[in-house]
């Protein structure tokens, strides 16, 4: 009996562990078709390092994660979500998920559950889908919410039962297909709708589900697998041969979200994949200049000053996106010094968020602005880039857009232009637009975020009081890419010096004509010449018969000590320009309590003037205090009626005029700076005819500047003979555009040449070095000359040593 009990006992025993076996053997089975958690913006394998950068190099960003968490603590579980809040209320649900799970002791746990749970379960969700409302936020903060709620699941995974997490997947799988249906416009294969800030939008949050939530059916995993896959094909390409410099053509506000969003769906794709770090980063140019775009966007300001951001398209002043939390990913992923100083050492307090909820200035330090992307993102090891090293000025390509600034201190005087490509809504009408700010205070601005947009409220051109192709619409139809590249405009810079400590100067011409619905308008080009402080603006137009051509001129009135320079509800209709004699005007930004800057008309030809009340449409003080259609400003209006016209302003600051007086030359456009004793100090023509005393020269424009009579500085465009006096300073047989700067033991020549040519350049003494771009050349010295051969093609600096 025993021995049969025994045996029994045994099969029994036996038996157990097959079940166990197999029912392992499934589990087993069933956890390969299921990737384990976290998995979304980090993997499980680097949890411990995650856990462990809290004590060390994350220390500060820990401890604003637990800010995060204390505020969430108090709060109540918000019901009823308004649009404002779903931007930036469930990421900071999902940083105190990530507190949670990289230190369970914290006491967050049970406050998390109940926000997470209210707000998974809106009730604005299913009213939604069943299309009695818009969702809580639109798309961008269904998109925001749905991204931050994966990653809250996915960071939470192990304390939610399984009864929890079937219901988790379903209501985000549930949200996510009809965020996908609703907003299908963004699956398109027009650019300009899949790169502005709301598709990008979206490919991050259908990434977010798609690689997040364990049980997405599989005809949605094919069907959003195949859009995201495609859309990634065929962005990565397009911005690879469109947007290779890093610009947006929605401005840089809303080219940080954009930003934030390209990022996010890198980072889902990356982990999802099981790409490496610095993929598909690396393979992408837009990513590898988008923080010098950034970095050349932001004015100069301190705190007394504006700062903010150059206003292009529809940008406001402030970032969108929080930089802190954005550039780490580039700074990691591609090593790059660029990002990691806009992630560190920028100031918001300058450049301040423009959703931020804190207003004081103790609550707009860095610290508070740390969320839980920087914690992830960030990587300590990267350097931060010396902006002492860094050239001051700079040329975006594609954008058309050149940026100068005097110097990387907040007192610099800041210069930008924009002619080049458009796509997108948030894009304006705006080709030949120009900007010019000084410490950071406006002087010569962008009207801003309008809407409709107009090309009125830019500082171009009008003919017959018409404008460019969009003119007039919510959202600027520029056409579909590639059709519309045919309107782009060009921006050519001939010659950019940089700063080199004696002298600084530039010279670009910008062609914006075909951006002009007019069909009488044959061109319009607009030049642009820049030495040591002074600007002078050149336009040119033609058109087939007689028309009304309109130059415009916008500037207004702001405060002193107010950091955001376009806080203009107060200080709007005063009227900065103050009227002088023989066509000059004085703008005051800041009553008298800034430099101000002289516009003076040196036009061989006549246009007439008036200075009016410039109106726009904010849709930012509609929705303030309702009124929306509001004058910012006051606007310069010079009008000529003809078939043929050309237009020159001088812009200088008064307090680098002092002791000099301006001289429009009496023939041809140009002019000559005095001294009190009337000694020219600079004279610059566009004639070759005018009566200029101390340049003679062959070509388009040509300039000389003196220091104590002597000859520093001369440069010119599309040029092939320059003399001063009897001495002549250069023979070229093709044309050259040249910037000469002569020291007593060394001379530094640029040069812009699109065929090859041989030239004869005057040098003070015998040569006993000479290279170009670091190359050492073959030359002939006779006579006071070198005669040498220069190849063609832009940015060749010529640098010659002279015996002493």
């Amino acid at each position: 009996m025993k021995e049969r009990l025994k045996i029994r006992l045994g099969a029994l025993v036996l038996v157990v562990l097959m079940i166990i076996l197999f029912a392992g053997t499934i589990r087993n089975s069933q956890a390969q078709n299921v990737k384990s958690h976290p998995r979304v913006f980090f993997q499980k394998d680097e949890l411990k390092e995650f856990a462990d950068m809290r004590l060390t190099t994350h220390k500060s960003e820990w401890e604003s994660l637990l800010l995060i968490c204390e505020k969430l603590n108090k709060m109540e579980p918000i019901e009823h979500p308004k649009s404002k809040l779903v931007f930036s209320f469930p990421e900071k649900l999902a940083a105190m998920a990530l507190v949670q799970l990289l230190d369970p002791k914290q006491k967050y746990q049970e406050i998390f559950e109940k926000h997470f749970w209210t707000i998974l379960k809106w009730k604005e969700w299913d009213k939604w889908i069943d299309g009695k409302g818009k969702g809580p936020g639109g798309d961008l903060g269904i998109a925001q919410a749905l991204i931050a709620l994966t990653a809250s699941y996915d960071w939470q995974y192990q304390n939610f039962t399984k009864k929890e997490r079937k219901y988790i997947n379903q209501r985000l799988v549930r949200i996510a297909h009809h965020f996908y249906e609703d907003y299908s416009r963004f699956h398109t294969n027009n650019f300009a709708i899949m790169n502005c800030n709301h598709g990008t939008n979206v490919y991050a949050a259908l990434s977010a589900v798609l690689y997040g939530v364990d049980d997405v059916p599989k005809e949605y995993q094919k069907e959003w697998t195949d859009c995201l896959e495609h859309k990634y094909e065929t962005l990565t390409s397009q911005m690879n041969s469109l947007m290779s410099d890093g610009f947006s053509d929605e401005g840089a506000t809303y080219f940080m979200f954009q930003l934030k969003t390209y990022v996010q769906w890198m980072e889902l794709r990356r982990n999802a994949l099981e790409k490496g770090y610095g993929e598909p980063y690396q393979s992408l140019d837009w990513f590898k200049n988008a923080s010098a775009y950034c970095m050349y966007s932001i004015l100069p300001g301190g705190k007394d000053n504006f700062g903010g951001l150059a206003r292009y398209a529809d940008a406001n002043p402030k970032f969108w996106g929080n930089p802190y939390s954005v550039f780490p990913a580039l700074a990691k992923n591609l090593k790059d010094p660029f990002a990691q100083w806009l992630s560190s050492e920028l100031e918001l307090g300058e450049v301040e968020l423009w959703r931020a909820e804190k207003k004081t200035e103790k609550d707009q330090d860095q610290k508070s602005n740390y969320d839980v992307w920087r914690y992830i993102w960030k990587d300590a090891s990267v350097p931060v880039v010396d902006l002492n090293t860094l050239p001051n000025w700079r040329f975006f390509e594609d954008a058309g857009m050149y940026v100068w600034r005097s110097s990387w201190k907040n007192d610099a005087s800041y210069f930008t232009i924009k002619s080049g490509q458009h796509y997108q809504g948030h894009g304006h009408p705006d080709d030949g637009q120009f900007m010019l700010h000084r410490a950071g205070v406006p002087y010569i601005i962008d009207m801003g975020y309008s809407n409709p947009k107009y090309t009125h409220e830019h500082n171009v051109l009008l003919v017959n009081g018409e404008g460019q192709v969009g003119d007039g619409d919510v959202w600027c139809e520029f056409g579909e890419y590639p059709g519309n590249k045919a309107i782009w405009g060009k921006t050519d810079v001939i010659i950019s010096t940089g700063n080199q400590g004696e002298y600084d100067y530039f010279n670009l011409v910008c062609d914006p004509s075909n951006m002009y619905s007019s069909k009488d308008l044959n061109f319009w080009h607009r030049e642009v010449l820049a030495c040591n402080g002074l600007f002078l603006i050149r336009d040119e137009m033609q058109a087939k018969k007689e028309v009304d051509f309109e130059l415009l001129l916008h500037s207004y009135a702001s405060r002193k000590g107010k950091k955001d320079a376009y806080e203009y509800t107060k200080d709007r209709e005063l009227n900065p320009f103050h009227s002088k004699e023989n066509k000059e005007w004085l703008i005051d930004p800041r009553k008298g309590k800034a430099p101000l800057l002289l516009v003076k008309d040196l036009s061989s030809s006549n246009w007439s003037d008036s200075v009016e009340e410039a109106w726009f449409y904010d849709n930012y003080l509609r929705k303030k205090d309702g009124i929306g259609h509001v004058q910012l400003g006051h606007v310069l209006k010079r009008r000529q009626k003809a078939k043929e016209a050309s237009s020159l302003l001088l812009l200088g600051f008064q307090d680098q005029l002092e002791g000099k007086r301006v001289v429009r030359l009496p023939e041809g456009e140009g002019l000559q700076i005095q001294n009190e004793k009337g000694d020219i100090l600079t004279e610059i023509s566009w004639s070759e005819k005018a009566s200029l005393s101390q340049l003679k020269f062959t070509g388009d424009m040509a300039g000389i500047r003196f220091d104590k009579q002597k000859a520093i500085e001369w440069f010119g465009r599309d040029i092939r003979k320059v003399s001063h006096g009897e001495n002549t300073l250069l023979v070229s047989d093709k044309q050259i555009s040249v910037h000469a700067f002569i020291k007593e033991e060394s001379m530094v020549i640029d040069f812009n040449s699109k065929e090859q040519a041989q030239l004869s350049l005057a040098v003070p003494s015998q040569p006993t070095h000479a290279e170009i771009n670091g190359r050492i050349i073959d030359y002939s010295f006779e006579n006071g000359a070198m005669t040498f051969h220069l190849d063609g093609g832009k940015a060749q600096k010529l640098e010659i040593k002279f015996e002493k």
